[in-house]
């Protein structure tokens, strides 16, 4: 029997409620607000967690949500954590941010806060369903500024900020802020109801990135640039196949790590989901990761009910992603030329829109016969 390796980090949801309402959040927490009868993390369950990620060889955790900071005791979390072995960030609207949390948040070792920054003003937020929201956001950058509290910002592309990014690269270098993600929408949760509002067409996407592909290239751009596709291909069609269309294959390299290594066997769909990582949301329930949390046929365990060795080690959903073969795709990817290329895409997005693990990613223009 093949030995399971050991997970390398994992998204943890320390809450599923959030204090904004973004019409493509991922984990559909829009809207949730805490409520005295609902269920969430106890401090010594956390506790618990985080021993069992030392205990499992962890190396990397993300702190999230919903919004992390709707927790009042999200410090102490963060001070807790900062007695394991583990490397952890947070990922944040920062709204909740005030002065004295942000020296409070100085005192810890968390290794960045990830904020998310939409666009200019207006923009963000329609992007966050709540005006007032970029102000709170830049007063909070402010002061962890002051407080040497290192960050990194995302960008969620949607239709809705589109046609600012270029000013969004600004507004986040003005801050002095020099590294930022671009998170290219991914089909579920909020984003599948709202698809229509926020999902931007492969032709779009095509002029924009090839825009940043030419600006990077001639380093204008001012600030670092990452671009973060959902699948973890080598060369995920979103950015393999703009290229291709202009015979500008080799330009991927601008946005590849370099030092990359796929830890996926050559054979099986690119997602890393339950091969590297896992994903635990607000409730307890386990995933292969954090974009499958509005999908309940893919809970592989809940941590109220088992261990996470057990579950890492026995569930079927998690063995089940450890054998599927993209050759086993259906749909219209089956007999695409550039198969072995992306290895089938995301997952999670082609499971929500085929209800099938072996479906189709049909965000990708070959499936929507674009190209």
């Amino acid at each position: 029997m093949e030995k399971i390796k050991k997970p390398y980090y994992v998204d943890f949801s320390v809450t599923p409620f959030c204090n904004l309402s973004c019409p493509f959040c991922s984990a559909g927490a829009a809207n949730k607000i805490v409520k005295n009868n609902e269920k969430i993390f106890s401090l010594e369950m956390i506790k618990d967690l985080f021993n069992q990620f030392d205990e499992n060889e962890i190396l990397r955790v993300s702190l999230e949500g919903g919004e992390p900071f709707c927790r009042n005791d999200i410090i102490e979390i963060m001070h807790l954590a900062d007695t394991h072995n583990f490397m952890y960030y947070v990922n944040t609207n920062a709204t909740l941010i005030t002065e004295d949390l942000a020296k409070e948040i100085s005192k810890t070792n968390v290794e960045k806060l990830c904020i998310s920054i939409d666009g200019p003003e207006d923009i963000h937020d329609r992007s966050r369903g709540r005006k007032g929201s970029f102000k709170k956001m830049n007063e909070a950058v402010k002061y962890l500024k002051k407080y040497n509290v290192p960050i990194d910002g995302i960008i969620t592309l949607t239709k809705i900020n589109k046609d600012y990014l270029t000013e969004t690269f600004d507004v986040i270098s003005s801050m002095g802020i020099n590294n930022v993600a671009i998170m290219l929408l991914a089909s579920v949760g909020n984003a599948c109801k709202n698809i229509s509002d926020v999902s931007i067409d492969y032709n779009d996407w095509k002029k924009i990135y090839l825009k940043m592909t030419d600006m990077k290239k001639e380093n204008l751009l001012p600030l670092s640039v990452n671009i973060v596709p959902t699948g973890e291909a080598i060369k995920p069609w979103m950015l393999y196949l703009p290229l291709k269309e202009e015979k500008r294959e080799s330009d991927i390299e601008l946005w590849l790590n370099q030092s990359l290594k796929s830890t996926i066997k050559d054979d099986l769909f690119a997602c890393t989901a339950g091969k590297d990582n896992f994903a635990i949301d607000g409730y307890g329930n386990v995933f292969g990761c954090s974009l499958m949390y509005t999908e309940n046929e893919l809970i592989a365990g809940n941590v109220y009910e088992q261990k996470i060795s057990d579950i890492w080690s026995n569930s079927p959903v998690f063995k089940k992603f450890r054998t599927l073969k993209y050759t086993e795709v259906t749909g219209k990817c089956r007999d695409c030329e550039y198969l072995s290329v992306c290895k089938g895409g995301c997952r999670v997005c082609a499971y929500a829109a085929t209800r099938n693990l072996c479906g189709s990613d049909e965000r990708c223009p070959i499936c929507m016969k674009e190209l």
